[in-house]
């Protein structure tokens, strides 16, 4: 079994993979790739809070996956990413998609509260997948 620290935003991080992959648009992988980028920063940032808590021998219920442990603006970051790499033209597109909404509710508060790392990560994957992933076959 993966150490958790490595479970960090698996979703995410293996949706941005595909697109930078896999995307015709060099474009659309460069911004993939920064999206890979700033999710290194987050799993450094919460292996770091980890490892901290633990030599204060005190990891209580954080657990090693939960990005409130991050710096807002890392996890700010991370959600300008994604949507930069989804496409301002796309997120208009299909704002009235109430995933795309959070995401935007998300980019526009003040104060970032990221909520549940499981659901983050599902949304950002979400988003990703539904812009640039596998397209069905026309019928």
């Amino acid at each position: 079994m993966l150490p958790s620290t490595q479970l960090i935003m698996r979703k995410t991080r293996t949706a941005a993979d595909y697109v930078h992959t896999h995307s015709p648009n060099p474009l659309t992988r460069r911004r993939a790739a920064v999206v890979l980028r700033h999710l290194a920063t987050v799993h450094a940032a919460v292996h770091a809070a980890v490892h901290a808590d633990a030599s204060a021998g005190s990891i209580g219920d954080m657990g090693p996956h939960r990005p409130e442990s991050v710096e807002p603006a890392a996890l700010r970051g991370l959600l300008a990413a994604v949507a930069e790499c989804a496409g301002s033209s796309w997120l208009r597109a299909n704002s009235h998609d109430p995933d795309i909404g959070r995401l935007a509710a998300l980019l526009d508060a003040p104060h970032l509260v990221p909520g549940d790392p499981a659901e983050l990560d599902e949304l950002l994957a979400t988003v990703l997948w539904a812009s640039h992933g596998p397209q069905p076959e026309p019928s």
